[in-house]
């Protein structure tokens, strides 16, 4: 574990000299995307880099989970955790995961996967974002507070966030092109949501259609004002 913990940010270390975020605003709540072919971006608020913790689900095996506890112990925050709920572990492949070996894990039409977050002494964190991969139309993000829906996000959405900084999103990024197949019909992103006047607890992955949903790099935090 801290060996992950060092690799990461070190790289984010690295990143952040040289890598821009782009910004998409909607309302209340600014999305924005990392740069190209890296399935980990530097955060844009520099305040993130003490109250965020992460989950790669390196740690687990290639399996169905109905409940998986995390405390997002890649990060350097202590008092964020997490459940999952259906979660479905995969090994990396061209259709998702950050790199070219590991692990990502990917949410269904009929199993949508929960996550429940929480901190000591908070009633919600205002800081997610993920590596999503191979992303499709159908593809679905639902934020919750107490019960109460706050934000929904989809596939289409982040195509079309994508689509606005060019052809370079598309295409596994981390294949071996040995392979002649990176799937480039299809965009990979990091994408981060920063809650600005509103908290969540809760967030939902789902997909509409027949694809899945894959997805990689957990990070959720919180800014030193929520």
């Amino acid at each position: 574990m801290a060996s992950q913990q060092t690799s990461v940010f070190t790289f984010l270390a690295v990143v952040q000299i040289f890598i821009a975020l782009f910004v998409s605003s909607a309302g209340a709540i600014d999305i924005f995307i990392g740069a190209p072919g890296l399935g980990f971006n530097p955060f844009r608020d520099p305040n993130l880099t003490q109250n965020v913790g992460f989950e790669n689900f390196s740690n687990l095996n290639l399996s169905y989970y109905y409940n998986y506890e995390s405390n997002f112990g890649l990060g350097p925050n202590t008092d964020i955790e997490g459940s999952y709920y259906k979660l479905r572990v995969k090994s990396n492949d061209v259709y998702g995961g950050s790199g070219s070996s590991g692990k990502y894990a990917v949410a269904y039409k009929d199993s949508e996967i929960k996550l429940y977050v929480r901190r000591t002494g908070r009633t919600g964190l205002g800081y997610f974002s993920l590596y999503w991969s191979s992303i499709d139309d159908s593809n679905w993000l639902k934020f919750f507070h107490q019960g109460v829906s706050v934000y929904n996000y989809t596939g289409k959405d982040a195509k079309k966030l994508v689509d606005e900084h060019g052809w370079r999103f598309y295409g596994n990024p981390f294949f071996n092109t040995w392979t002649g197949f990176r799937n480039r019909n299809q965009a990979y992103a990091w994408i981060e949501f920063h809650f600005n006047d509103q908290l969540f607890d809760e967030v939902r992955f789902g997909d509409t259609g027949g694809a899945g949903f894959e997805f990689d790099e957990h990070a959720i935090g919180y800014f030193p004002e929520t």
